[in-house]
């Protein structure tokens, strides 16, 4: 059995004020868990203490090596000027990953934006540039993929197609996923578990 990550007594606090306080909480391998509560009950800042944005918070917070490299896709993800192509290949060759084009080829046809590949970024809707940032952290093939509020901006479609292609990674690869929503998740994706925190 691969070892879970693992979280206790994890706290975050600003100014004294607390925003992030979760007692105890078990990840397992290759499980998808749903991390639902209101606008500022913590998920995005537990989100940045699992990627390894937030160093500053009590507790302890274990990760065994098994679920590195880590993709985050935050709830306003940034998109560099350029192409949906450019911004594909973005990490990837900055990583030397190989056959970067081809992967990028690949993940543009499974999340519907092949035909996007030569447009500017600026032109795109809200879904799609969600659908881009999507498409560019898991060309880094993530063993533990965080996603922040990921069907924000999308239409019923678009929900639908990053649903069947976050299960299939999920069944193919064995990634495990922590999504935060403010809302329960589509019935589609099938989460192992929810948590509400805050």
């Amino acid at each position: 059995m691969k070892p879970p990550i693992r979280i206790k007594n994890l706290l975050v606090t600003r100014a004294n004020t607390t925003i992030c306080d979760i007692s105890e909480l078990t990840i397992e391998h290759g499980m998808c868990l749903g991390v639902q509560g209101i606008n500022g009950s913590g998920k995005s800042t537990l989100l940045r203490v699992l990627a390894g944005l937030e160093s500053e918070y009590n507790g302890l917070v274990d990760i065994p090596e098994l679920y590195h490299p880590v993709g985050f896709v935050q709830q306003s993800p940034f998109l560099f000027k350029g192409t949906v192509q450019t911004n594909l290949l973005y990490g990837a060759k900055a990583r030397n990953i190989d056959q970067a084009q081809d992967k990028a080829a690949k993940i543009a046809t499974l999340l519907e934006v092949h035909s996007l590949l030569n447009r500017d970024v600026k032109n795109l809707s809200g879904g799609e540039k969600r659908r881009i940032a999507l498409g560019r952290t898991i060309i880094l093939s993530p063993s533990l993929l965080l996603l922040d509020e990921p069907f924000t901006e999308m239409d019923s479609s678009g929900i639908e197609l990053v649903c069947h292609y976050l299960r299939e990674l999920q069944t193919t690869y064995s990634t495990t996923l922590v999504i935060a929503s403010p809302t329960p998740l589509p019935e589609s994706l099938a989460s192992d578990r929810i948590v509400t925190i805050g």
